[in-house]
């Protein structure tokens, strides 16, 4: 594993790419990594240099745990690495899952709705074609876009952590979520005769909304 399959998808007038990294291309991250309005809420304190980016690309590389793609704007011929996106930790036990992370370093993208077709063509590949039953994230209280992207994908809160950092002068709350496959036999399999509860049936149906988006707009190369 370590990086993922090009996957193209069109977020309004964006061409958007999920596509592997390269170790030349860290050095992009650099700007937006070095930006404290881009990493209070990633739980980072101080900025990042190359050595630092080169030394996480390398671990990636070899991380047989985890799939990356990083996040490219497609303009013509021109490609842009804007961010990146990530299934970590993946188990094969019983219960298949991983933990999913996503930046988009350019500010002047926010808002755009990047983040979200982005995590809706990660859901599909961690359903459709790794199998797992769950996807795990996590957001700092605080950070509404990260938030509500995933929430777009099915993703629902799972319990509150109190106190996990300090952002901007004050302690801040951490949201922990999960999305659940919504397809069977995943569902079967995780709720394993248990009535599932009205908001995980809602977001089951967010979910499988996710899912035929990402069928009918993700381009696999």
């Amino acid at each position: 594993m370590s990086f993922g399959p090009i996957m193209r998808l069109q977020v309004e007038e964006l061409t958007i790419e999920l596509a592997p990294l390269a170790r030349v291309d860290m050095e992009k991250f650099i700007p937006g990594m070095q930006k404290l309005s881009i990493g209070r809420y990633l739980g980072h304190t101080a900025a990042y240099v190359l050595e630092d980016e080169e030394e996480w690309f390398e671990r990636t590389r070899k991380d047989d745990t985890c799939i990356v793609w990083g996040i490219w704007l497609i303009e013509g011929d021109q490609r842009t690495l804007i961010g990146n996106s990530a299934l970590n930790g993946i188990t094969t036990g019983h219960i298949r899952q991983a933990t999913s992370g996503s930046l988009i370093f350019r500010q002047d993208l926010w808002g755009k709705g990047i983040a979200s077709a982005a995590h809706k063509a990660r859901t599909w590949y961690a359903f459709h074609i790794l199998g797992l039953h769950r996807v795990m994230s996590a957001v700092l209280h605080g950070n509404e876009g990260s938030l509500k992207a995933l929430s777009r994908s099915g993703y629902d809160l799972v319990y509150v952590e109190r106190n996990t950092a300090f952002v901007d002068g004050h302690m801040v709350h951490q949201d922990n979520l999960a999305c659940l496959n919504p397809n069977e036999p995943f569902w079967s399999q995780w709720w394993h005769g248990e009535r599932p509860t009205k908001r995980a049936l809602k977001a089951r149906q967010l979910t499988r909304e996710a899912i035929e988006w990402a069928e009918k707009n993700v381009e696999l190369a």
